[in-house]
């Protein structure tokens, strides 16, 4: 009896994977300066554990919030090793058919950079905990995917949370679930 294989987790810290999302030749070579990158999230939409990203072109002015525009590229990388998945415009594969509109308005946070930084901290050592479960297709600890649902807001603005969920509806189900 053949048994299907057991998808590839990644094997690296998820403060890895997002060095390595920020310092891939992809994002270097086709994705302008000023745009705006969302945090790598993991998905298994094209059949094997990934992780992707949006990328919005973004005005940042000094002392005005942060406008972000409709994602207009988006990509993704197994996390088994980091090879590229899938790389699109927007203009040629939309993330989702429904996805919603821009520019969007984020919110400044008021919290100081080292509270920010503790945050991501906090949220790697949680994404190693529950990403063995998402990627085996497992619901695993209910206790660890309430916190993780509790604290992805605190680093991916609610004003962004819509394009996200276009792009790794996997993701947000399992959270949900």
């Amino acid at each position: 009896m053949n048994t299907p294989p057991v998808p590839q987790t990644p094997a690296r810290p998820y403060e890895q994977i997002r060095k390595e999302f920020a310092e891939h030749p992809l994002r270097r070579s086709e994705v302008p300066v000023e745009h705006f990158v969302s945090p790598p999230l993991p998905t298994l939409r094209w059949g094997v554990p990934g992780f992707a990203v949006f990328a919005s072109p973004a005005l940042r002015r000094p002392r005005q919030p942060l406008q972000v525009d409709i994602p207009d590229r988006w990509w993704a990388l197994a996390a088994g090793g980091g090879a590229v998945l899938v790389y699109a415009t927007t203009r040629a594969l939309p993330l989702a058919s429904g996805a919603s509109g821009g520019p969007v308005t984020v919110a400044p946070t008021g919290r100081p950079i080292s509270a920010l930084r503790e945050d991501q901290r906090l949220l790697d050592g949680l994404l190693d905990r529950c990403l063995p479960d998402f990627f085996a297709a497992s619901s695993g600890d209910p206790g660890d995917r309430a916190e993780l649902a509790s604290m992805l807001p605190l680093l991916l603005a609610s004003e962004l949370t819509p394009w996200a969920r276009d792009l790794t509806p996997d993701f947000f189900s399992w959270l949900e679930q």
